[in-house]
């Protein structure tokens, strides 16, 4: 790893300056020193403004150099007008960090980035709310943590919006915290660096971070494999994944939204958890942060009611929770237990009247967490209700009772998320049971949870062999854009299977040809041509010479005469590959759905360049149309393995030339119970300066 950044006078500071102090409630300058001694014993303040005598109390300097010692922070909080001004003097009194509250134009911007670089100072901003360091007691912001939610956790908070930053101290009493950081504009401190200092913290269990972009790419992999090799899960919410998403971040906060494709490729590699949504992120960050560590099985849950656990059923299946099979010991333990009309499988309905509620809650659970197939129980109804209805409290009183004697872990989840009275559940989870949020919600966290504890280890990759590497570059040398036979070329150095094929310039040379492969045959532009089928120029199932001499002529004159003849590749399934050099992540590939309903079924999955075939395998199952290479009705299912080691083998080719390829495409590959066939491909130099789309 990188040497870090000192970043102890920053998120621990001894001693703070605040330049642009006030004495008025509500500013910034004012409430950054009120919040000062929120979390502990406030370190020494220095406001530095010469228009008060005091601030709260505590007496004001004129100037910076009227300082009586070395300070660890400086607060810039001044106008903009004045921030390069204060953070030059901050510097030049010795500052060992800066927090910059106001924004700067991107200009001034780079500037005090450069300053702060060059005199080796923690900068966090400009345009950053702060900090709240918990696990330190320590706090740089104006927005404090309400009374009630200022002792320390384990989920460590990087958040790329000041919005977000505003009430994630407050948005949910359950969630406790070590540190969150709004870095701003990342003229200095970047999330990479927050997110390092963050996995160093012996309090995180869990980081979270709200992602908009990555300023420092490399910086933030080290940080992923950092967290990776310490069993940290990291959980991030990432918008701007659509275009007018994208349009908006760039309006507003002046960053350009990272790459879909790189995001997915990085979080795959380094078993990052991506969620969908703000509810998702909060629930999930609340699971992980407990520290569970699950044994073998899956989720066995008890509800209340049929329709519960229908929904259960359906919400599971799709969110992909492996449920637990009970064992025909469980089942016949559980028969002795329920009334007689209710079945003894998971999801349990246990509803059997209202006596003695509490213990017949506490003895299902029991016993269908005690199935060897269970991992962790879930206890699911309407925890949000009125205290008015004792049922769910009951309901509570049971599954409380059986955790705390239960070896594996037990958690509670509100069916719906309409927790209007939630004095229900802040009881429960002061009684040591942790309490999710609606079905869907907690389901996707649990999810999350499987997923982290089922993450795979993917093995190393070899590199390109010499002499291949040496052949395939000089093939690139001479590859000109869209050139479909060179790029078969190249694609078959790499160890692809690819298509026999003949390169013609006359309708002589294609019926010979053709006659060569025995027909039927396909006639192909081989012209310059990225979207050959757009411009017809793909003639499929040509069956004698003249029908390939009339279709030769045909392409010839509408898109020039180089040509293609290849046989007819039958039956198999269209799959389709790819490889880009990602802007910010670098060598990327793709396996997807292929053919002509690639673009529109956008069934596609990413990692980082080089994958092994495991992971391969791993992407391939994850696709939609997936199942429709499994064997079905005496059929056999098409070679996976064979495809996994196309997959890999143009992985290995776009890692070895980054510098030189822009984009591979290769579609389809056509997939077979035999092995698969590259049948058509495209290769963008990176040096291409005319690009035939």
């Amino acid at each position: 790893m990188s040497p870090a950044p000192d970043l102890r006078p920053l998120f621990r500071p001894r001693s703070i300056a605040i330049f642009g102090a006030s004495a008025r409630p509500g500013r910034p300058g004012c409430d950054i020193i009120a919040a000062a001694s929120l979390l502990g014993p406030a370190p020494r303040l220095y406001p530095i403004t010469p228009r008060y005598d005091t601030i709260l109390g505590i007496p004001c300097l004129p100037d910076a150099a009227a300082l009586p010692e070395t300070v660890d922070l400086a607060v810039i909080a001044s106008g903009s007008a004045r921030i390069l001004a204060d953070a030059a003097a901050a510097i030049e009194a010795g500052a060992k960090a800066l927090h910059v509250l106001g924004d700067l134009d991107t200009g001034d911007c780079d500037a005090l980035g450069r300053m702060a670089a060059e005199h080796g100072v923690a900068l966090l901003g400009p345009n950053s709310v702060g900090f709240v360091n918990y696990a330190g007691k320590s706090l740089s912001t104006w927005i404090a943590p309400p009374e009630g939610q200022r002792t320390s956790g384990s989920i460590a908070l990087i958040l790329q919006s000041g919005a977000l930053f505003s009430y994630a101290n407050a948005v949910d009493p359950r969630l406790s915290f070590s540190l969150t950081v709004q870095p701003g504009r990342e003229a200095g401190v970047t999330l990479s660096d927050a997110l390092i200092h963050a996995l160093a913290m012996p309090e995180t269990r869990v980081v979270g971070i709200y992602l908009e972009t990555v300023a420092d790419p490399s910086r933030f992999l080290e940080g992923l494999a950092e967290a990776e090799r310490g069993g940290i899960p990291v959980v991030v919410l990432a918008p701007g994944r659509s275009p007018l998403a994208a349009i908006a971040i760039a309006t507003h906060a002046r960053r350009l939204a990272g790459s879909t494709a790189g995001l997915e490729a990085v979080f795959r590699r380094h078993g990052v958890i991506a969620t969908a949504s703000l509810d998702q992120f909060w629930c999930t960050l609340r699971l992980m942060s407990a520290g569970l560590h699950l044994g073998p099985g899956g989720l066995c849950v008890v509800t209340d009611s049929g329709a519960q656990r229908a929904m259960t059923i359906d919400v599971a299946k799709r969110e992909g929770v492996p449920l637990s099979n009970f064992s025909p010991l469980t089942e016949a333990r559980l028969r002795a237990i329920l009334a007689a009309d209710l079945e003894p499988q998971n999801p349990l309905d246990m509803w059997g009247g209202e006596e003695d509620l509490p213990r017949h809650v506490s003895d299902c659970l029991t016993a269908a967490l005690e199935d060897p197939d269970s991992a962790i129980g879930l206890v699911l109804t309407e925890f949000g209700v009125s205290d008015d209805d004792t049922f769910p409290t009951r309901m509570a009183d049971g599954a409380v009772a059986a955790a705390k004697r239960a070896s594996k872990p037990i958690l509670a989840a509100s069916f719906s998320t309409r927790h209007f009275s939630p004095a229900r559940i802040l009881r429960m989870e002061q009684a040591g049971l942790r309490v999710l949020d609606g079905l869907e919600t907690s389901l996707t966290a649990l999810a999350h949870l499987f997923a982290w504890r089922d993450r795979p280890s993917w093995p190393q990759v070899e590199p390109m062999p010499a002499e291949t590497r040496q052949r395939i570059a000089s093939a690139l040398d001479a590859l000109r854009p869209a050139d479909e036979n060179a790029a078969l070329d190249i694609l078959a150095l790499a160890g692809l299977p690819t298509v026999d094929r003949h390169l013609v310039v006359s309708a002589e040379q294609a019926e010979r040809a053709a006659a060569e492969f025995g027909m039927p045959v396909v006639l192909k532009s081989a012209e310059a041509l990225l979207h050959k089928t757009e411009a017809d120029g793909v003639v499929l199932d040509l069956r004698d010479g003249p029908a390939v001499r009339a279709a030769y002529d045909d392409l010839a004159h509408r898109l020039g005469p180089r040509a293609l003849v290849a046989p007819m590749v039958r039956g198999g399934i269209e799959l389709a590959l790819g490889a880009l050099v990602d802007p910010v992540f670098g060598p990327i590939v793709m396996v997807g759905a292929g053919g002509t309903a690639a673009e529109i079924l956008s069934d596609r999955r990413f990692a980082l360049a080089p994958v092994s075939e495991a992971e391969a395998l791993a992407m391939i199952a994850s696709l939609r149309v997936s199942p429709l290479l499994d064997p079905l009705r005496g059929k056999p299912g098409i070679d996976r393995h064979a495809v996994a080691k196309a997959v890999s083998e143009l992985s290995v080719l776009v890692a070895a030339f980054p510098e030189r390829i822009c984009e591979i495409d290769v579609n389809p590959l056509i997939a077979t119970p035999y092995g698969s066939t590259a049948v058509d491909a495209v290769i963008l130099p990176a040096n291409s300066m005319d690009d035939p789309r």
